[in-house]
């Protein structure tokens, strides 16, 4: 029976983001504790098993050094984070581990949720896939139990349908203290340690880019959020980073998840991800309650036609009041975009320049549009010939782009992403806007380093 257990995160070249079924190469410096090993974690620890965790992207361990450390640990069973962005070089390390260790390798990561019986067959070393990170299915295999969810694909089953998740779900406290003392950074964070959690899972809106809509939507009960907040309380953690996708919605369990985070009063700031239709002035205020200062939106396009085609919902106007409603209640904003959808032309991604620099937004992440395994816009990119289903590696950052606008080069979508970053964060009003905004010495010096590290990235692209 496994007793030992292996959360591993495989070395890197550079700073490799591998979480919540995306992987991405850091825009600039920050890196965050990963939300599927510390949920797996919390469940493997309720059947009774021993962890370890090895996460050589943050220790910036090299493939020898990480293989070492990996084998010396014993593992009866190791579950592995890898991306798309980065799946050359951990497959590679992973049929390392695979040739030197007798220990079944379980793996989770975005490039699997396309087809994870097909990525079984052409990756021998794997002895199964998760497709849900949430999901006691692993523990309870590991543990010589029936998996319950279907979120465990393992070597040899028949293809099946993804589960989508539902109604509410609670999980035990995660395994955060194998990751409180790491050196994980995120230019929100206003203290250290930090950590990881998440509320609800999936979101109810299907944007074609985004594989979180195919997932299903699920909300952990309140008192279950309550005992992880004050169990990351006792461990010392400072600031959240909430991955909800959607926070606010479904609205009664946050209200109720809110109402309680106020009376617990734990003293915790964090910040998450929603959606400009979902907000409104007493959500806000209640998340500013509770601790909330920063707020992620994604507006992606000031194109009508390219957000109406890709499901987003909703339009500019919606955008501008959304953020200026964020900023009269006092809270930080962060607005994502995407450039390169098959839509794209000049006009709409010059309008859509212009639009970000014109929002009070605190930080815009300008992403390259890549057809995500298990998304619509893969399907659709598929059916149009737009790229090679064999490509796994790619990368929203732009570091490996893949070409989907049809009127666009590769090298034209990067053109326009570099013009982008610089309009924005290059203005004297964005920044005095900055620095009349910092709050803390920490926030302080980790904006320097970003600041740093996103010019850097800039002139090397």
């Amino acid at each position: 029976m496994t007793r030992r257990v292996l959360l591993l995160v495989p070395p890197a070249q550079g700073v490799v983001i591998r979480d919540y079924y995306c992987s991405k190469t850091s825009q600039a410096n920050y890196l965050h504790p990963p939300i599927d090993l510390s949920v797996q974690g919390g469940w493997l620890r309720e059947h009774g098993m021993q962890l370890t965790l090895l996460d050589a992207t943050v220790e910036r361990l090299t493939p020898e050094a990480a293989l070492s450390r990996a084998l010396a640990a014993r593992p009866d069973a190791v579950l592995a984070l890898v991306g798309a962005v980065s799946w050359e070089q951990d497959g590679a390390f992973l049929a390392q581990l695979h040739a030197r260790s007798d220990a079944p390798i379980f793996a989770s990561g975005d490039l699997f949720m396309a087809d994870a019986a097909g990525s079984l067959e052409r990756d021998p070393f794997l002895a199964g896939v998760l497709t849900d990170f949430m999901s006691e299915d692993l523990a309870r295999h590991l543990d010589g139990e029936a998996p319950k969810d279907g979120a465990l694909v393992l070597r040899g089953q028949a293809p099946r349908a993804r589960p989508r998740a539902t109604g509410a779900r609670d999980i035990p406290v995660p395994a955060h203290d194998l990751f409180v003392g790491l050196p994980y950074r995120y230019a929100f964070s206003r203290a250290y340690p930090m950590a990881s959690v998440c509320m609800g899972y999936g979101c109810p809106y299907t944007c074609s880019f985004c594989i979180t809509g195919e997932l299903g939507v699920s909300v952990r009960s309140a008192h279950n959020v309550l005992a992880e907040l004050l169990a990351l309380k006792r461990l010392g953690v400072k600031q959240l980073f909430v991955q909800d996708q959607c926070f606010g919605l479904p609205r009664r369990p946050y209200d109720e998840l809110l109402d309680t985070m106020i009376e617990a009063d734990l003293g915790l700031g964090w910040w998450t991800f929603t959606r400009v239709d979902v907000i409104d002035r007493p959500l806000l205020e209640r998340m500013a309650a509770a601790g909330c200062h920063t707020l992620i939106m994604g507006v992606e396009s000031a194109d009508a036609e390219i957000l109406a085609r890709h499901r987003k919902g909703y339009g500019p106007e919606l955008v501008m009041r959304a953020f200026a409603l964020a900023e009269e209640v006092g809270l930080r904003t962060a607005a994502t975009f995407i450039l390169g959808l098959p839509e794209e032309t000049e006009d709409s991604v010059r309008r859509t320049i212009e639009l970000a620099c014109s929002l009070p937004a605190d930080y815009a992440s300008f992403n390259v549009a890549v057809p995500r395994a298990g998304t619509r816009l893969r399907e659709r990119a598929l059916q149009a010939g737009l790229f090679n289903a064999e490509q796994v590696v790619m990368d929203q950052s732009g570091f490996a782009p893949t070409q989907l606008a049809r009127d666009f080069s590769t090298e034209d979508v990067m053109r326009w992403r570099r013009r982008a970053v610089a309009s924005f964060y290059l203005r004297p009003s964005y920044l005095w806007r900055r620095l009349r905004h910092l709050r803390t010495p920490t926030e302080a010096l980790s904006q320097a380093r970003e600041a740093w590290m996103l010019l850097r990235n800039l002139a090397l692209r």
